[in-house]
């Protein structure tokens, strides 16, 4: 009787944690949905967002690819990729100065701050791609650094970009709202590009006839498609 009685306790139990995970997986599915249900603009910056967040995971595989492609240990690697943060700080640390004093004037007659934002996305975007393809090409030390730091250069890329999209938010739509989903969409991001990278460049060392850069080429394809997304928002 007690070992019955056990049993159907222990049904109850696993049914009602299968509901409470399918309820859980329906919210998640649903929060998933809406949360591309937006109107243009905004829903065009979410998706560069989202293109241009995967692509950044590429960073995952850049210690590793570097040590094959130059042959350094690993130590080695991070004091140069050590770099990265120093251009990052040059650049945000410039970029206001740049903004207020050539940017604002030559777009005071012609869109003001989210013509402003919106250049400086696209032009990242640009720098994006340039330094990623280059990053993929085996043409020794100097090359390799040079096309990191052109790569490293558009470290302002989504933050203007979200600039731009809090100035063209639908009627009703809260910055707070705003802010969450592009919160979601960088989780969303690094969620799928993490592995998509690692997973090719497995691909590519198990293939041994694939070049070793091909993942940084299909990257710049990545940011090829986010440079598209925002030549539609500037046409608009």
């Amino acid at each position: 009787m007690y070992l019955h009685r056990r049993n159907i306790a222990s049904r109850r139990t696993q049914h009602s944690l299968a509901r409470i995970l399918s309820r859980s997986w329906r919210s998640s599915c649903t929060s998933l949905l809406t949360l591309f249900a937006t109107p243009n603009p905004a829903f065009t910056v979410i998706l560069v967002l989202l293109i241009n967040g995967i692509a950044a995971g590429i960073g995952v595989i850049l210690p590793q690819y570097t040590s094959l492609l130059l042959g350094w240990p690993f130590a080695v690697v991070n004091r140069a990729l050590a770099l990265k943060a120093l251009i990052s700080a040059a650049s945000l640390f410039t970029l206001p100065t740049v903004r207020r004093l050539f940017l604002g004037p030559w777009f005071a007659e012609s869109g003001g701050s989210i013509a402003i934002d919106l250049f400086i996305t696209q032009i990242s975007i640009i720098a994006n791609t340039i330094g990623i393809v280059g990053l993929g090409f085996s043409a020794g030390v100097p090359f390799f650094i040079l096309a990191l730091c052109v790569y490293t250069s558009g470290t302002g890329l989504a933050d203007s970009l979200i600039a731009y999209g809090t100035h063209t938010l639908p009627e009703g739509e809260l910055v707070a709202d705003f802010y969450v989903r592009t919160g979601l969409v960088g989780a969303l991001a690094a969620l799928i590009g993490g592995p998509m990278w690692s997973t090719a460049l497995s691909f590519v060392l198990r293939s041994g006839r694939i070049p070793l850069g091909t993942p940084f080429w299909v990257c710049a394809g990545l940011f090829g498609l986010a440079c598209a997304g925002v030549a539609t928002l500037r046409r608009r």
